[in-house]
């Protein structure tokens, strides 16, 4: 059997919360990018890409509570007026919401 090398871990880097915040303020407000904000700020840039990727799936994978547990139900639309609401959010904040009336 052929003898393991065993090979020393990578470094691991920890960002202070204030650190990340100040992060996702210079990417998704400021414009900046990963590689120009993790300079900025002295930080380790695959350890600031980890925490923006982790941000951004976190907001995905944010829970959407719905009102109701039915399925979809398709009823006549000349009956009934729908509104619709979307809100746009850039970093968690949000940039834009508009109403729409559908008849």
């Amino acid at each position: 059997m052929p003898k393991q090398q065993f090979q020393s871990k990578r470094p691991y880097y920890k960002i202070s919360q204030q650190n990340k915040d100040a992060l996702k303020t210079l990417v998704f407000h400021q414009g900046f990018s990963i590689k120009q904000a993790a300079h900025t700020l002295s930080i380790n840039y695959t350890s600031a890409k980890t925490t923006i990727l982790q941000f951004r799936k976190s907001q995905k994978r944010r829970n959407v509570k719905y009102l109701s547990m039915k399925p979809c139900l398709v009823k006549e639309a000349s009956k009934y007026k729908y509104s619709l609401k979307i809100i746009s959010q850039t970093g968690g904040v949000k940039v834009d919401e508009k109403d729409y009336c559908l008849r």
